[in-house]
């Protein structure tokens, strides 16, 4: 299997060339400037609180709604509002659904343009 051709990283006016995204340096600076998980607020707290509503709600609802033509199982508990957007309602249960893996990272990117970014 031929490499990936090599492109230049995403992050403007730097000329590394990279398989795709950002070269490292870019990685683990956009990585700083997004904080740690306790500090975005995903604490111990949320983690107990999001294993216990996901063994509640344990099926994905699908994004878009009804992308699944099965039942899929869940593995995030995900911020209807975006947290960072909307942090009042961070604890609130009706700002909570329950996403796939994939579904999570489709929402994220159509809405924050990647995990935030």
């Amino acid at each position: 299997m031929p490499a990936a051709p090599l492109r230049y990283c995403a992050e403007p006016t730097c000329k590394a060339l990279v398989p795709h995204g950002r070269c490292q340096a870019h990685r683990q600076a956009k990585e700083r400037d997004r904080g740690t998980r306790q500090q975005r607020g995903y604490t111990n707290a949320w983690l107990r609180y999001s294993q216990a509503r996901l063994a509640e709600h344990p099926l994905c609802v699908g994004y878009p709604l009804g992308t699944h033509t099965l039942p899929t199982v869940a593995t995030v508990t995900d911020h209807i509002a975006s947290a960072k957007a909307r942090p009042d309602l961070f604890w609130d249960q009706h700002n909570h659904q329950s996403l796939c893996a994939e579904c999570h990272r489709r929402k994220t990117n159509e809405l924050e343009g990647g995990f935030g970014r």
